[in-house]
């Protein structure tokens, strides 16, 4: 099991972040390793609601089923997925006013398949991998939130 979390002041209100995270559908507009969302439940203001991210994950496409496990908005909104190749991920952003802008922080626990050897890929590789995802695609949200474009270039392999 591995855990990340991430923290981000945003120049912009908080009705305005949270807005923007719960349109799901323009998850691809900050997040640059999705390539796109689909299944997207009619409404997405309740527990239960969810959504299918297909996203890049060494060099091919995966689904991940995403469903709000808690939706307490605009403050907290939680989820969790099983991924195609059978890990578990749970998300959970909590917002909170800071002045004139918002602070968002991100938890993400993660169970990688395969045992011993998923413990081994994640210390080797994927927590340096995601964390750097996590850092680019946190911030494109600050830059789209605060009306500047997000820098959308996938990371090259000198910053990995």
């Amino acid at each position: 099991m591995g855990s990340i979390q991430m923290a981000i002041h945003i120049d912009a209100p908080l009705d305005l972040v949270a807005t923007l995270l719960q349109q799901v559908q323009r998850i691809p507009e900050w997040q640059f390793n999705v390539c796109d969302v689909k299944d997207i439940d009619v409404r997405m203001d309740h527990v239960k609601a969810g959504y299918t991210l297909v996203y890049r994950c060494v060099g091919r496409c995966v689904d991940r089923r995403m469903v709000i496990t808690q939706y307490n908005p605009p403050e907290i909104v939680e989820q969790t997925a099983i991924t195609t190749l059978g890990g578990r991920v749970y998300f959970c952003t909590h917002l909170e006013p800071a002045g004139n802008g918002t602070d968002v922080h991100w938890r993400i626990v993660y169970h990688l398949p395969g045992r011993f050897f998923g413990v081994a890929v994640d210390r080797l590789l994927f927590q340096v991998m995601h964390r750097r995802t996590m850092r680019k695609n946190i911030e494109n949200l600050k830059a789209l939130a605060e009306g500047k474009l997000p820098a959308h270039e996938p990371l090259r392999s000198s910053q990995r």
